[in-house]
């Protein structure tokens, strides 16, 4: 038996053309996929949807696999996981007639997905004889809260731009400056990190290790997984970075930062904001495939 999947070439980002608009109030979003030249595929994958539960109430998703470069059909593997995902959310969505059960229902039937991918991919492994072997990474919107369910080293930041509020209508103004930086809601599944995480090494000497990128996790290698999962709120000046380890291992964490902030604050669309990044992309010496999905979740009626 044949591992069979739709044949789908990655698209690879050449211009602003790139825009993957949805019919959405809320959404607001763009994407960036890119190979090097000495790579014949790319073996990421990404995309974003929303949906309608009630005419009132949207839910989306946005979802990032890396197909693992050092086993068999990488490109295959991130495929199938993401469109495996794209249709357990959908399906998921018509069962529904609030976003609150939906979301409810996510965050535990999201863990059943994870792992029938990790059975599915193995499946096809053994039949094939060889490992097909992926990250993913997967965030849920509804309302106003958020669901991560990950695996790998994809990653998952956050930012929250300037703003003042009150947090009730007698308090002082109060300013959440202090939250205005990138934020990694995710946890690499890598040796490096396992590294740190156990004070092994510091950052440096982690990074610089080759086994740096060794995964301690992924889909499709090994029977037994345990996805990390998140979840937490979110408002209107939330922003959302999705990105693969070809994009995020290009630079420093301060440069990131600076970069995003600068353009966000500046009212840089999302596609706009990963146009910017896709021209860093090009200016340097990338040896990986490079993936990214900038996500902000737009004012809602009751912020109005």
């Amino acid at each position: 038996m044949k591992m069979i999947y739709k044949s789908e070439k990655q698209s690879i980002h050449t211009g602003s053309s790139m825009n993957n608009t949805l019919e959405s109030k809320g959404l607001f979003a763009g994407k960036v996929s890119v190979k090097p030249d000495s790579k014949k595929v790319n073996e990421d994958y990404l995309t974003y949807s929303s949906a309608l539960i009630q005419p009132d109430e949207e839910v989306h998703i946005a979802i990032i696999a890396d197909g693992m470069g050092g086993y068999s059909a990488g490109d295959a593997a991130s495929y199938y996981a993401v469109n495996f995902i794209l249709k357990w959310w959908k399906s998921t969505v018509w069962t529904h007639q609030s976003a609150e059960s939906f979301m409810n229902e996510c965050e535990t039937s999201i863990i059943d997905a994870f792992h029938e991918i990790n059975h599915d991919l193995i499946e096809f492994g053994r039949l094939e004889n060889k490992k097909i072997g992926t990250t993913l990474s997967v965030i849920l919107y509804a309302e106003n809260r958020y669901y991560i369910c990950h695996i790998g080293d994809t990653r998952i930041y956050r930012f929250r731009e300037r703003v003042l509020e009150k947090e009730n209508p007698s308090d002082d103004t109060i300013d959440l400056n202090q939250e205005k930086s990138l934020i990694q809601l995710t946890e690499d599944h890598s040796w490096a990190n396992e590294q740190l995480k156990y004070g092994h090494m510091e950052v440096e000497e982690a990074r610089a290790h080759e086994k740096a990128n060794y995964l301690t996790q992924c889909l499709g290698v090994e029977g037994e997984i345990q996805p990390f999962t998140a979840s937490g709120s979110f408002t209107y000046a939330d922003y959302f970075l999705l990105s693969t380890d070809g994009f995020h291992d290009l630079f420093s964490a301060d440069l990131l930062r600076e970069e995003w902030c600068k353009h966000v604050e500046e009212g840089t669309s999302m596609q706009g904001v990963c146009d910017h990044f896709y021209g860093m992309i090009k200016a340097s010496q990338f040896q990986d495939d490079a993936s990214l999905i900038a996500v902000n979740i737009g004012k809602r009626a009751d912020d109005q």
